[in-house]
C-alpha cells in the first residue's frame, strides 16, 4: 500500500515498521483507521520537541539496558558468572571429579573477578 509521508510517520510513531505493517494489512480501512486512532498522539509527541520513532525508542531503551548491565558492579557481574547453585550443589554431592571440576569453575570466576 502507498502511503503519505505523513501516514508513515504516524504508523512509525506506534509500530517498528509502519511500511512493513501497511503492505500486510488485509484491508486499506485497517490502514487507515490506525493512522487516524494514533494522528493525534502522534502530533502531541513531535510537538514535545526531540521526537523520536518507536524503533529509535526501543533502540534506545535497549541499549540503555545494555549499558547498565555492561557497567554493572563488580560483585553483581562475579555473582552473574558463577554456575547455577543447584549445579554447584550437584556437583558437591556426586564429589570426586565432578566436585574437582566444579572448584575449578568457581576459582576461575574468583580470579576473574577479584573482591574489591
Amino acid at each position: 500500500m502507498t502511503l503519505t509521508t505523513r501516514q508513515l510517520a504516524v504508523l512509525n510513531h506506534v509500530l517498528e515498521d509502519g511500511q512493513a505493517w501497511a503492505d500486510n494489512a488485509i484491508k486499506e480501512e485497517h490502514v487507515l483507521a490506525k493512522v487516524a486512532k494514533y494522528e493525534a498522539d502522534y502530533d502531541e509527541s513531535v510537538a514535545k520537541g526531540s521526537y523520536k520513532t518507536r524503533k529509535q525508542r526501543e533502540d534506545a531503551d535497549a541499549k540503555a539496558r545494555q549499558d547498565a548491565y555492561d557497567n554493572a558492579t563488580y560483585d553483581v557481574k562475579r555473582q552473574r558468572s558463577y554456575p547455577p547453585i543447584g549445579d554447584q550443589l550437584d556437583a558437591l554431592w556426586k564429589g570426586g571429579d565432578d566436585a574437582a571440576a566444579m572448584k575449578v569453575i568457581v576459582d576461575k570466576v574468583k580470579s576473574d573477578n577479584p573482591k574489591g
